[in-house]
């Protein structure tokens, strides 16, 4: 019976490397390319279109003094951050930054997806 021999273990370890360069290539591209916005749908209507980009802030408050979420986007990232809804699931949802993340807030039929011109694929989604 034959072990495994020096050269075995050489190119076991430059197919390792090998692996590990091209999944952390895929993830500085999948993350680098693509410029993200975030569509606020009001029932089933578009509300507004904000840009999800470094150093933009913006606080947008949709309802009255009662039936309200207060949505608040920070840089690459936007939330639901106060909601007088009985549940609160979207308040409890937190932060989204990617495509094809959403927060859907069902009592006020508000859902806010995020929206990336770089295509998704099934990889980005399972990320």
């Amino acid at each position: 019976m034959v072990g495994i021999t020096r050269a075995d273990k050489v190119l076991g370890v430059l197919l390792l490397l090998v692996s590990v360069v091209g999944i952390g290539l895929n993830l500085f591209i999948a993350s680098a390319s693509g410029e993200q916005t975030a569509e606020i749908w009001v029932e089933g209507a578009l509300y507004k279109t904000v840009p999800l980009k470094e150093g933009f802030k913006q606080e947008i408050r949709i309802g009255g003094d009662s039936h309200y979420d207060i949505i608040e986007v920070q840089g690459t990232k936007i939330r639901v951050r106060e909601a007088d809804c009985p549940d609160k699931d979207c308040i409890k949802m937190g932060w989204i930054d990617h495509a094809p993340q959403q927060i859907v807030c069902l009592p006020y039929r508000i859902v806010i997806k995020v929206i990336s011109s770089a295509p998704v694929d099934i990889d980005t989604i399972l990320r």
